[in-house]
């Protein structure tokens, strides 16, 4: 903590804005993973991820890599195939590695759902992903032009608290 920093207590309320959830996580995408990660541990102190690899039916991949520094997941992305347009359309350009992606943040809970659906109906957004996991976890991604990346909502299952329980932490 820094003396004399009044710093608010956080308090979530779905209902009041996309933005009124538990801010938890930044994601980047890639189009070259061991560049990115590179970058990650050479220049911002990460020593070691979480790796997630999943080849999917239709023939795509998705790859990630996710770290906690302090109480903030860093996820790298990097897709490629059908389907996969959410992070295809936002990689980076002119010989960039990375690009920021989407905010990722926390949902409590069924009535905290509720509040964001509610939310999401009313703001009018596009929404461009949902999936609904029994035993994993619930989430929505949410397109915000306005802020140039996506919001990404999250009501973890056990499967998926097992996932950010096991994520190195720097």
């Amino acid at each position: 903590m820094i003396a004399g920093l009044n710093r608010p207590a956080p308090i979530y309320d779905p209902g009041k804005g996309l933005l009124h959830n538990d801010h938890f996580q930044v994601a980047y995408v890639t189009d070259d993973l061991e560049r990115a990660v590179a970058v990650f541990r050479e220049r911002f102190g990460v020593g070691s991820f979480r790796e997630s690899d999943a080849e999917l039916e239709s023939g795509a991949t998705i790859r990630l890599r996710v770290a906690w520094i302090g109480a903030m997941a860093y996820e790298i992305i990097c897709a490629t195939g059908p389907g996969m347009e959410l992070y295809t359309e936002w990689l980076p350009e002119n010989g960039s590695v990375l690009r920021h992606h989407h905010f990722g943040f926390l949902v409590a809970d069924e009535p905290s759902w509720a509040a964001l659906e509610r939310e999401i109906a009313r703001a009018g957004v596009r929404v461009r992903k949902r999936s609904d996991t029994p035993g994993f976890g619930r989430t929505v991604y949410v397109e915000v032009p306005e802020l140039g990346h996506c919001l990404e909502y999250i009501m973890p299952g056990p499967g998926l608290l097992e996932r950010l329980n096991a994520t190195p932490a720097w």
